[in-house]
């Protein structure tokens, strides 16, 4: 059987890799090769501090079986042997499930992580011909523990990754994790630092516990020839493997025997319960207004696009000031909040063309389009306006930069004035429809990057007081910019949201005729 599961997985591959994929995918197999030497001459590198070589190599290695772990959720289940094409096979789960788990060891993706776990082999034979034999045995481990993680992952997770919600939870999480990389990426150097020259005991012995690094660690208990430590180590990583060898027919028959969706029907029944016991008084009044308010507030949490705008803003607004602390600099940390504040504007200023033809139930609606942009304001100072507005105060406070006071007093409710009415203004002003599979379009992207430039732009007024200030020397003319940013804030959003609904009453059909249709 596991041959002919073999056969299939190599027939749905080739059929898959043609035209553009196909580059795509000889692209990406380039850049995991060059990932994996790269890892792998780490292996070859002298560190002056005893043991960090282990230490480094094993960080990469959790680099790499986050990799095999999170795949699946990342592309959404696997993409060739998808175990509901089983369900209906008359053929035990338990002959079924071992040969599922001999097949995944036919895997491209295994090549480059043996040449990426060869840093173990390599690290080894610096310090004599046990220690690389070590490093052998330690890498055919590695790579087993991966493929069975792999598998098991996919056992647990893919009922609801591959369902709607799921496969919108797996981009949301791809982006985070890209996003989140590409910030991190500037902890590196610091973290390689600290490792190599033996400053962080608390990292090193981190990642030495963590299972990722028992291979690293049993290559270098072999150098100092701690060889009780060595097996167990291997023995760790061999045993962690089996237990999942042994769980995998249990997880696998759940699975074949999960209605679709992944919930059970007890689950199901309370949530169908839950949903009809109400009885909790509305929030919001019942009115028009109210009931735009709910909706968007509603949006915020269910519409993965939105969701991701506002994760992306909290995100990158908090580590792109919180990294530089690391190095000791605390002057980026008051503007925090302004940040975020920036990037949750700047990505919600296509409302009506992230909606659609949706905008048809605004405009056969008699005169509602005053409470429709309101509402969406007031949703959106609801959800963005608190978090600003206490990411200002309270890392101001924790930053001790006493002279940043008057600055972020002043730009923060300018910016979140300016923005709540440029969400409104611009979403009217041009409209973008999603594409077909409901993605945003390249016009749209380039529409949200100007935006954060204009949304900066609404900080001008308190920003002229507070560079007045500071060149004269003036106190007053510098907190004077506090009064001034929550007033331009306070008009700006009143104006700009009234120049918005007046657009939609005036050109309400043509700017539906740009959102009619999908781009």
């Amino acid at each position: 059987m596991v041959g002919v599961l073999i056969e299939m997985k190599r027939a749905i591959a080739r059929s898959k890799v043609r035209g553009r994929l196909k580059w795509g995918m000889l692209g990406l197999a380039v850049f995991a090769a060059a990932l994996a030497f790269s890892t792998m001459v780490t292996g070859f590198v002298h560190y002056e501090h005893s043991g960090a070589g282990a230490d480094v190599l094993a960080i990469l290695s959790l680099g790499w079986l986050i990799g095999w772990v999170s795949g699946p959720v990342l592309t959404g289940d696997d993409s060739t042997l998808r175990l509901d094409y089983f369900k209906l096979l008359p053929v035990p789960v338990g002959k079924l499930a071992y040969a599922t788990l001999a097949a995944a060891f036919v895997d491209g993706s295994l090549l480059f992580s043996a040449i990426a776990f060869g840093g173990l082999v390599a690290y080894g034979a610096q310090f004599g011909v046990a220690a690389a034999l070590v490093g052998v045995v330690a890498v055919l481990l590695m790579l087993v523990l991966a493929v069975v993680s792999s598998v098991v992952a996919v056992g647990i997770f893919g009922p609801v990754i591959s369902s709607r919600r799921g496969r919108d939870f797996g981009s949301l999480l791809a982006a985070m994790v890209i996003t989140l990389l590409s910030l991190a990426s500037s902890l590196v150097p610091v973290v390689a630092s600290k490792l190599t020259s033996g400053d962080a005991p608390l990292l090193s012995a981190v990642v030495r516990i963590l299972p990722s690094g028992w291979g690293a660690v049993a290559v270098d208990s072999a150098r100092t020839s701690h060889w009780g430590m060595v097996a167990l180590a291997l023995g760790g990583l061999a045993a962690l493997s089996a237990v999942q060898v042994a769980v995998w027919p249990a997880l696998l028959q759940r699975r074949l025997t999960m209605p679709p969706g992944g919930h059970s029907k007890a689950k199901a029944s309370k949530r169908v319960h839950g949903s009809h016991a109400g009885g909790r008084e509305p929030v919001l009044p019942g009115t028009p207004l109210g009931g735009v308010v709910g909706k968007e507030l509603r949006l915020y949490s269910r519409a993965m696009l939105r969701t991701l705008s506002f994760l992306l803003a909290l995100v990158v607004g908090v580590l792109a000031c919180l990294i530089p602390a690391f190095t000791g600099s605390m002057v980026m940390l008051p503007f925090a909040g302004l940040l975020f504040t920036v990037i949750a504007g700047a990505t919600c200023t296509n409302l009506y063309g992230d909606e659609g033809s949706a905008l048809w139930l605004v405009l056969v609606t008699p005169g509602v389009e005053r409470v429709d942009v309101r509402g969406r304001q007031y949703a959106w100072l609801l959800i963005v306006a608190p978090i600003g507005l206490l990411l200002t105060l309270g890392l101001t406070a924790v930053s001790g930069q006493a002279w940043a006071w008057p600055w972020v007093l002043g730009g923060e409710p300018a910016m979140i004035g300016g923005a709540a009415g440029l969400v409104v203004w611009a979403s009217v002003m041009t409209m973008f429809p999603l594409d077909a599979n409901g993605g945003p379009t390249p016009a749209r992207q380039l529409k949200i990057n100007l935006l954060v430039l204009v949304t900066a732009l609404t900080t001008a007024p308190p920003l002229a007081l507070l560079i007045v200030g500071a060149v004269t020397g003036s106190a007053a003319l510098t907190w004077a910019a506090v009064p001034v940013g929550v007033l331009s804030g306070v008009l700006l959003a009143w104006s700009l949201g009234r120049a918005s609904y007046r657009r939609l009453q005036k050109r309400g059909p043509e700017l539906f005729s740009k959102v009619v249709k999908p781009a």
